[in-house]
């Protein structure tokens, strides 16, 4: 499995969110002015979900 695509949440990067959706891949989403927030990670699930894949 490859490693998630990691977004800082601080600065979106829409493009490259939209792209991961599309190809399929898994988010890792972090707040870089947030380190005592863990990152969350959506699996292939939570993609899904996102891509209206699952009701």
């Amino acid at each position: 499995m490859s490693e998630p695509t990691r977004i800082d949440m601080s600065t979106p990067d829409s493009n490259l969110i939209r792209t991961t959706m599309t190809n399929g891949g898994n988010l890792e989403l972090h707040d870089s002015t947030r380190r005592d927030v863990a990152p969350i990670v959506l699996d292939d699930f939570l993609m899904a979900v996102m891509r209206g894949e699952v009701a």
